[in-house]
């Protein structure tokens, strides 16, 4: 009999020790989550890595990053800009070696002149991986800009059949690269081609996206942007020669 009790303690304690308590677990998931932006503030890469699964991969809004080293790159692109994020979780759940967690989730980044906010609502998925949770996958949904009025540019173009817009097109991507670099990501131009037969004066335009007046006006007036402007090359200059320019809001 006394072994017998014995044998049900031992059984009792073991199963104790094994039993996860689910508070814990849930806290721990989501000091992962909090880690993993603490190192992003910083810029700190080893870090973010060491709170990522190997086949971490995160998707947003315009973005499709299969791999951390993409998401890392991206980062890296905002180095010099202060961020802070604010991390309002709403629900995390704990299942097994995997967990789930919904994120309202705000980040203002400040680059020079530039002030950015980005609001989204993002799914995580959890991996506990030797002990220890880590992020395995990002889906983030990007609500509307609240500053975003659609400001817009339109240069409507009329070029020549016989004239390639290779040229042009590499100006643009020279524009937008300075643009993303004073922390503008989501600003920029884009060339287009005007439906066959639909007008018979243009047959091209490019399109300026710049959210609002405001960061219309620090982007055109950045040395980085009127530099490029003021050296076009003379067969891209053409193009313009005979353009329609409008600014547009609510497009």
């Amino acid at each position: 009999m006394k072994k017998i009790i014995l044998f049900v303690f031992l059984m009792a304690t073991i199963t104790a020790c094994q039993t996860v308590d689910p508070a814990l677990e849930q806290t721990a998931v989501e000091t992962t989550l909090h880690d993993f932006y603490a190192a992003m503030e910083d810029f700190n890469y080893d870090a973010m890595r060491d709170l990522c699964t190997q086949d971490f991969s995160l998707y947003e809004t315009g973005f499709d990053h299969t791999d951390l080293d993409g998401f890392v790159e991206s980062v890296k692109s905002m180095e010099g800009a202060t961020i802070n994020f604010d991390i309002d979780i709403e629900k995390t759940e704990v299942s097994g070696n995997m967990a789930f967690s919904v994120v309202h989730f705000s980040a203002d980044i400040l680059n020079g002149e530039a002030n950015m906010n980005v609001e989204a609502y993002e799914n995580y998925v959890f991996k506990k991986t030797d002990n220890k949770w880590l992020l395995h996958y990002c889906h983030s949904t990007h609500l509307p800009d609240k500053n975003n009025t659609n400001f817009a540019s339109l240069h409507l173009l009329k070029v020549a059949e016989d004239l390639s817009v290779e040229g042009l097109q590499d100006a643009l991507s020279k524009f937008n690269q300075v643009i993303a670099e004073m922390g503008f990501w989501d600003c920029g131009y884009t060339l287009m081609q005007v439906v066959q037969g639909s007008n018979d004066t243009y047959n091209y335009f490019i399109k300026g996206n710049w959210k609002n007046q405001q960061t219309y006006d620090i982007i055109h007036e950045s040395e980085a942007w009127k530099k490029i402007s003021d050296n076009l090359p003379e067969e891209v200059s053409k193009f313009f020669k005979n353009q329609v320019y409008l600014k547009i809001s609510d497009l």
